[in-house]
């Protein structure tokens, strides 16, 4: 399950980190605040590149994993996140 809210961040780390999949997506460890709260959270390097400044506010996405939730500091455009109810008409058409 995946969700969307907004938080300020607060560090970045000057090291950039691999993901062990097939893209080897590369990310930077970072903090965010949300509701007065500080999280360790992940900044994809992309996002990065495209420039951040600590102590903005910028969209976080929330996924839970279990009894994880993984946070990840998003910079670019706010789209939402897809659902199946946001589908749900298309994928009666297909018989899904």
């Amino acid at each position: 399950m995946k969700n969307k809210t907004k938080g300020f961040l607060l560090s970045v780390s000057p090291k950039t980190l691999t993901c062990n999949n097939d893209k080897g997506t590369q990310y930077r460890q970072c903090t965010v605040s949300i509701n007065d709260t500080v999280y360790f959270a992940k900044i994809w390097e992309k996002s990065f590149n495209r420039g951040v400044t600590i102590g903005d506010e910028y969209t976080c996405e929330l996924q839970a994993d279990g009894d994880t939730v993984w946070i990840t500091v998003l910079n670019g455009t706010e789209a939402k996140i897809a659902t199946p109810a946001d589908f749900a008409e298309l994928f009666a058409e297909m018989g899904v």
